[in-house]
């Protein structure tokens, strides 16, 4: 009788796995990359590119996106199937006062975030005049100035084994530096991840990351909304601008051209600025890869 009932046991657990098994592969087979939701702007999967010793990385582990605060209540059920450890937000403190990430005000995911202000961003990207720099200046500041953001996302990546989202408000700039930092040390190739970088024009969704927020009202006391406008009026329909010079080259090389100059690679970045050392990457390797 015993033995009878192990039998049993032993063949419910069984079906119990494959019927999970089988969940998990029909969550992935939802998308190729950019998941299908229906208030997301550029929120997509990481996976599938070709990294170190020939490996893959590892679909529906690592995420990258916009501001998730437009989603719907059909996305956040969408969302949950994937049993999100954490969620990394790279805003600045006026960017959250605008657009709040209700996803996880209304689930139990770890909400992660550096605080500081607009101000401190907009004075890296404009000159003693006050007029906006260049993006390449832009971009070349930002190693310096997400250290203590890429420092945390770099941890929990390390630490958490469940999916990660990284994000900020066009899931481009900050999160175009942050992903190919994570994709560099995995092994993907550069030209990849320059590609990878560029698919953001095609995968935003500006109206959708605007949101019903009346920016010339906002702009009264949020710096955050004031710079919206001054990259345009507010009645104007926001579209997904290029990101590369006139002459092709994609802003995200200034970036990594910068590390390299100053480290000699992304890796010794890595370890000298966001403690992440060889045993780290390894770590990271063993999660992400397959």
């Amino acid at each position: 009788m015993i033995k009878k009932v192990s039998r049993v046991l032993v063949c419910a657990m069984a079906l119990l796995t494959l019927e999970t098994v089988l969940a998990d592969e029909a969550l992935l087979s939802s998308y190729t990359q950019l998941l299908p939701l229906e208030g997301g702007s550029n929120f997509r999967d990481m996976g599938g590119y070709t990294g170190a010793d020939g490996k893959h990385v590892v679909k529906g582990k690592l995420f990258r996106s916009g501001a998730p605060s437009s989603l719907t209540q059909k996305d956040m059920q969408y969302l949950e199937q994937f049993d999100f450890a954490a969620v990394v937000d790279l805003r600045s403190t006026e960017e959250l006062e605008l657009y709040p990430n209700r996803w996880v005000q209304q689930s139990d995911v770890e909400y992660l975030n550096v605080d500081y202000s607009i101000v401190e961003l907009a004075s890296s990207i404009s000159n003693p005049a006050g007029e906006q720099v260049p993006m390449d200046a832009m971009y070349r500041n930002f190693p310096a100035m997400l250290k203590p953001q890429l420092t945390l996302l770099l941890d929990t990546l390390v630490t958490e084994d469940d999916p990660v989202l990284v994000n900020c408000s066009a899931g481009q700039d900050r999160t175009g530096v942050a992903s190919a930092v994570i994709l560099t040390l995995l092994g993907v190739d550069r030209q990849t991840i320059l590609a990878d970088y560029l698919l953001s024009t095609q995968y935003r969704r500006p109206a959708v990351e605007r949101g019903d927020v009346d920016m010339v009202e906002a702009a009264k006391t949020n710096a955050f909304a004031a710079m919206m406008l001054s990259y345009g009026a507010a009645d104007e329909e926001p579209v997904a601008t290029p990101l590369y010079t006139e002459d092709g080259t994609p802003f995200l090389h200034f970036a990594l051209d910068e590390i390299e100059t100053k480290y000699g690679s992304v890796a010794a970045y890595a370890e000298h600025e966001l403690d992440i050392d060889a045993q780290d990457v390894q770590v990271l390797r063993a999660k992400y890869l397959e």
